[in-house]
């Protein structure tokens, strides 16, 4: 049996292999822990592919109870983060089936990023491109009670980029079809569906947490820079700045650049989001952005990484090294207050004014440094770092592309 199983695993990489296989070793606070990756598109047809990504790996607090527990010593678990159709009709793209997606000028997401690394969603995308601009729609199922759309209007004016984004989480139900088709900011579609009473479509056991905002991205001949903006919870009072009381600030904001100065590349990104945005704001309203209700911020945000309540500061250079490697140095500066997206207000009562890094504060001081190199269908990279909270850590990835 033990030997069908790896006879199974190591046929099935000969059959499929033919895009991009890859190897991560990693060794950090005494653990070692690995993962192994491949990546592969089949086209269906012209203008039509099918796309997976398929990996196992050990180490990471995941364990497969259905692995033999022979097979345990070097695999843990495996995972199956994308499966998807993509193709084109004129204008129209799309992709449907198991998505794991992000959207975004920065390095740092702040509507949408790839957190869940193992694990991918029910999604549907639909992008329609005309000359200079393009719209999409995607749709992700969280749960079988907990849906999420996302909606981007970009402007491409050449050295320009302009975009509007909005997002949408919401309960008791997995899909919405007016959030997903309906050519209106997401907002505008939660204040006619939900808030006008006497409405007979209204319905209260539906609740939505939409956020707003956008990106600009200006390109010339040295390099980037970009800038971001979301907005939790717009209201008019807080927009207008009318009425006896203002509803506190949610807002995550990010901004950057990149440079190339002659052999030399430049980078750096700030980054933060005041307390309570992507929170929940009621105690009967499990809303809260955030892929999964357990485990590390980092891991289960749908959107900024470090979640609310942070600020992050990266520097990094990029320089040629001989025989075609490249070398990379970046600091990493990471702050954070009290996190709680799943405790409405941190457990308080909604406060009167903007809060930000508030609470318990954690810093973080992180350096790496890394080597990469490419060799036609081989890559690999060898990188170490230390943090102040982590300690010392090196690692290692190795890519075939076939």
């Amino acid at each position: 049996m033990k030997k069908m199983v790896l006879f199974f695993l190591f046929f099935s990489v000969f059959i499929f292999a033919g895009e991009n296989l890859s190897l991560e070793l990693i060794f950090e606070s005494g653990q070692f822990k690995w993962t192994g990756e491949l990546e592969k598109s089949l086209w269906m047809d012209e203008g039509w592919r099918f796309n997976f990504e398929v990996g196992i790996g050990k180490g990471y607090g995941i364990v497969h109870t259905g692995i033999i527990d022979e097979l345990k010593k070097i695999v843990e678990f495996y995972y199956f983060p994308k499966a998807y159709l993509s193709g084109k009709i004129g204008p129209l793209e799309m992709k449907a089936g198991i998505l794991n997606e992000e959207r975004g000028p920065g390095i740092d997401k702040l509507f949408l990023d790839d957190n869940s690394r193992f694990y991918g969603f029910p999604g549907v995308s639909l992008k329609y491109s005309r000359d200079n601009w393009y719209a999409e729609s995607l749709w992700l199922g969280l749960n079988e009670s907990k849906g999420f759309n996302y909606k981007t209007l970009v402007f491409d004016f050449g050295l320009l980029k302009i975009a509007y984004e909005d997002a949408t989480v919401y309960v008791n139900e997995a899909f919405n079809p007016y959030y997903f088709f309906v050519p209106l900011p997401s907002l505008v579609i939660q204040e006619i569906w939900l808030h006008q009473s006497g409405a007979p479509w209204k319905d209260t056991t539906k609740n939505a947490n939409s956020l707003i905002g956008g990106w600009i991205e200006l390109n010339f001949g040295l390099g980037r820079v970009y800038f971001q903006a979301l907005i939790d919870d717009m209201s008019l009072n807080r927009l207008l700045g009318k009425g006896g009381y203002l509803n506190p600030d949610k807002i995550a904001l990010l901004g950057g650049f990149d440079i190339n100065m002659k052999s030399v590349r430049l980078y750096s990104e700030v980054s933060g989001a005041t307390a309570y945005t992507f929170e929940r704001t009621s105690p009967t309203i499990p809303y809260e952005y955030t892929y999964f209700s357990e485990g590390a911020i980092e891991d289960r945000m749908i959107g900024y990484k470090y979640g609310e309540n942070s600020f992050s500061f990266r520097f990094g250079v990029k320089f040629p090294l001989s025989f075609g490697t490249t070398g990379t140095f970046e600091y990493h500066y990471l702050a954070y207050g009290d996190r709680t997206p799943e405790t409405p207000w941190h457990g308080s009562e909604m406060p009167s004014d903007t809060k930000w890094l508030i609470g318990n504060l954690t810093q973080d001081h992180t350096l790496s440094i890394s080597v990469e190199t490419f060799l036609g269908e081989y890559g690999g990279k060898i990188f170490t770092w230390w943090s102040s909270l982590r300690g010392f850590g090196v690692g290692a990835t190795l890519n075939i592309t076939m």
